[in-house]
């Protein structure tokens, strides 16, 4: 018989046709070299799934033999060998990983419409087919990617002989047993996969400009330098090329100066007030007396401390579980009684004290009369120098570990710089890591009691869960990786539950059961996922796809879903139940949303060809963010105060949210002042300009999640919550949103319009202040002649105050007042 098949001659049937048989059978568990019968029997497979071999004229029914490497090949030439995708189309467009599953994984998360192109389409051939000849002596399969681990390379290459060829299978495996040598090839090369550039990797993940995503302030001819990361106004203000010009004062002809001038004063005098609020009162600190005096005589009466501890356990020991409530009480009341021998139980109780005078007074515990509560900026100086005098074994006692993390809690409610928080906590994780609090108790039983080793773990998961998003928030690498620790999480139980001298844990309570750890327990099932994303922030510029960025976001979108199940927002609960839930689900929100949206930003906001979910889900979690307060009722009394408490919890995500809202206000303003494509290629999903106003429960392609009205209303009211609440340290924020939003809400950029909006806000300012434009004149009139020591030019004063870089026109007067410069 002579057939041809793919150009060459078909030889004819050899008589030892079953010894043939027989050992290609045995070749295939790679201890035998394959005969002619069994090439032929190759052959006859569709050559789509199989390797054609070749075989000269005159070799028919014998033996073929493996020719060495460093002999000759033979001089035959092989034809072209299309290679067929086994990607889906979806998939294969947008360079994504696809588990070639119908529908995948991909087309799932994105609800995209799964395809695979037929078998026989010239659409199914790669583009990266293969054009050389194929050789008498090239393996059935590649070895694994060069970027996995030696070991794994060498156990790819041990199972060469049984592994199917690249678009088929091996006619001596079953289906199943080829999928699971696939997927076992797979997971070796996820776990061994490297971010460095491989010839297998692809192309590289498309990101936003240097210049959007992170910045650095440079002084001194570089002496002293402060770097800014991606949430900062600062460089998110590079987005806005209008905006940006109109602060850094490139419009003075127009009469600009002199209401940056006029921010420039309230800056001042804001930044004035808070400077003299944050001074200890100088009788308590500067005193001879020993700490323990000092830190009573500062307490305010019992009725009063009564009423704050209660509002710190009702809002503060949520997520972060620091204290056991039953033993403070309990140490609590013997304190009052005099009957109490701890030198550590004051410097706690001032610490929780501290936090509720943040929300409960009307001074914002800035206030020096103890009528009402605590001046923080005394308490926190007193707790820093009773922690001062600790030496040796004292500092490696959980309950000084417990002051050192309720200080960082109270101390960064007032000041206006998060890093400071941020490199206090990374000392008392290593001191925490010191005293082995990174290992689970039940490592060291029975020395470690069982309370204590819970106690433990709910300690060492606060540190942890505070690592996470001062890191995030400050755009800086968390200290703790997953990995890291081998301290499991703490059950779902009520603190009643937890005594002393227990010997054994009761079993952990169903998560969507109400107890005192309900919130900490969910949160330590999502830090695993949200500690994948400061790394991958890190090195977004070597990414080579977007699968692992999608796997994370994926995940994270899932926990957020899982949060309105156990806290839903309908229910038959009464005011007081109804905040206390509304408090529980933002808070678990926020802490999920924070990464996702550091996850997503760099590709989100500055960059057009990037995966349709991505800019869909960071939209939807900016505005979540911003809407959060429209759950509630306005009208009821606990109203302001519920407001009060956001604001003063979630303002720089209100800020960052705000900008990157407007960022799409202005892209959706660019394209045809009405409709956007969130994706950037056909198909996305459109924003319309007449489109729902409600948030959108569908995650299809083709859904208008927002309006474009409606954006500008959203971030407005944010702006007006802002300026209601600001304090010393806003007014730049606040002139950054608000110049922002006047230039992308317009199709046409005016120097007029925005000038005479901002007017406006600057008398919204003024009245937020309780000042008048003569009473800030005169306030600060004494005050030009000398140097400022908040003044934004660069001078010597290095505090927190002095975070801004100079304005951009020279001289000691107040008309080249501007918010903010570019990088030097």
């Amino acid at each position: 018989m002579s057939t041809m098949m793919h150009g060459y001659p078909m030889p004819t049937a050899s008589p030892t046709a079953g010894q043939a048989n027989t050992a290609r059978k045995t070749s295939s568990t790679g201890s035998a070299p394959g005969s002619f019968d069994a090439a032929t029997a190759h052959m006859r497979t569709p050559p789509q799934q199989h390797i054609s071999q070749t075989t000269p004229p005159g070799m028919a029914g014998q033996t073929l033999v493996m020719v060495p490497p460093l002999q000759q090949p033979p001089p035959y030439k092989s034809v072209k060998r299309p290679r067929p995708v086994k990607s889906c189309t979806e998939c294969r467009k947008r360079k994504l990983r696809c588990d070639r599953l119908l529908p995948c994984s991909q087309c799932q998360k994105s609800t995209r419409n799964c395809r695979y192109a037929a078998d026989h389409d010239p659409a199914n051939l790669s583009d990266a087919s293969d054009t050389e000849p194929t050789d008498a002596v090239r393996p059935l399969k590649r070895a694994c990617p060069p970027s996995t681990s030696n070991a794994n390379n060498a156990s790819a290459a041990s199972e060469t002989a049984v592994t199917p060829a690249k678009n088929g299978g091996s006619p001596g495996l079953s289906g199943l047993e080829e999928l699971t040598l696939r997927m076992e090839r797979l997971e070796r090369h996820m776990q061994g996969r490297s971010p460095a550039p491989t010839e297998t990797s692809g192309m590289r993940v498309l990101y936003a400009a240097d210049s959007t995503i992170r910045g650095l302030s440079v002084k001194r001819g570089g002496m002293t330098t402060r770097f800014f990361g991606q949430h900062a106004p600062r460089v998110m203000l590079n987005l806005f090329p209008d905006a940006r010009a109109y602060l850094t004062g490139q419009y003075q002809k127009h009469n600009v100066n002199p209401l940056l001038r006029n921010f420039g004063l309230l800056h001042k005098h804001r930044r004035r007030e808070l400077h003299h609020a944050m001074m200890p009162i100088t009788v308590f600190v500067d005193s001879m007396m020993p700490v323990q005096k000092r830190m009573r005589d500062i307490l305010p009466k019992k009725e009063i401390c009564d009423r704050l501890v209660r509002v710190y356990f009702d809002t503060s020991e949520s997520i972060y579980r620091i204290l056991h409530i039953q033993m403070f009480y309990e140490a609590y009341g013997l304190f009052w009684e005099g009957k109490l021998d701890s030198d550590v139980f004051l410097p706690q109780l001032l610490c929780v004290l501290s936090v509720a005078s943040r929300f409960e007074t009307k001074s914002k515990g800035m206030g020096h009369e103890r009528s009402e509560g605590v001046h923080i900026p005394t308490a926190c100086a007193l707790i820093q120098s009773w922690l001062d005098s600790l030496r040796g074994k004292q500092l490696a006692d959980i309950s000084a570990v417990q002051v050192q993390v309720l200080l960082i809690h109270a101390s960064r409610m007032i000041t206006p710089r998060l890093q400071d928080s941020w490199n206090k906590l990374g000392y008392v994780i290593r001191l925490a890591m010191s005293m082995g609090m990174h290992r689970d108790p039940s490592e060291f039983e029975p020395r470690i009691p069982v309370f204590w080793g819970e106690m433990r773990r709910r300690l060492w998961f606060t540190l942890a869960d505070m690592d996470l998003h001062m890191s995030i928030s400050c755009n800086m690498p968390s200290l703790l990786r997953d990995g890291d620790f081998t301290c499991r999480p703490p059950r779902n139980l009520n603190d009643s539950e937890l005594f002393p001298n227990m010997h054994e844990l009761p079993q952990t309570k169903s998560i969507d059961q109400t107890t005192d750890n309900q919130m900490q327990t969910y949160a330590a099932i999502t830090l695993a996922a949200r500690m994948r994303v400061a790394p991958l922030v890190n090195r977004i510029d070597s990414l080579r796809d977007y699968s692992e960025v999608l796997d994370v976001g994926t995940k994270l979108e899932r926990f957020l879903d899982d949060i309105n199940y156990i806290f839903p927002r309908q229910g038959s609960y009464n005011v007081a139940q109804k905040n206390k839930q509304w408090r529980s689900r933002v808070i678990l929100d926020m802490h999920v949303r924070r990464p996702l949206l550091a996850l997503y930003r760099p590709l989100a906001l500055g960059t057009t060809d990037v995966p349709a979910e991505v800019s869909r889900s960071f939209l939807k979690s900016c505005v979540v963010i911003l809407k959060y307060l429209d759950e509630l009722d306005p009208s009821l009394r606990e109203y302001n105060g519920v407001a009060e408490m956001y604001h003063q919890i979630l303002k720089p995500d209100i800020i960052y949210s705000s900008l990157s809202v407007c960022y799409y206000i202005q892209t959706c303003r660019r394209h045809n002042s009405d409709t956007l494509i969130i994706g950037g290629h056909p198909g996305a999903t459109h924003m319309s300009g007449e489109g729902s106003d409600d948030l959108s429960l569908v995650s299809g392609e083709n859904v208008t999640p927002w309006s474009l009205v409606g954006l500008m209303a959203t971030v407005q009211e944010s702006l007006d919550l802002l300026i209601r609440c600001m304090s010393g340290s806003d007014t730049r924020d606040i002139l950054c949103v608000a110049a922002v939003l006047q230039t992308v809400s317009n199709v046409e950029f005016r120097v007029t319009d925005t000038t005479i909006h901002l007017k406006g806000v600057f008398d919204a300012c003024l009245r937020s202040s309780g000042l008048t434009m003569d009473k800030l004149t005169e306030s600060l009139v004494d005050h030009y002649s000398g140097p400022d020591p908040y003044s934004i030019r660069g001078g010597t004063h290095h505090d927190y105050s002095a975070n801004g870089v100079r304005g951009g026109s020279s001289g000691n007067d107040m008309d080249g007042w501007v918010i903010w410069e570019g990088w030097d």
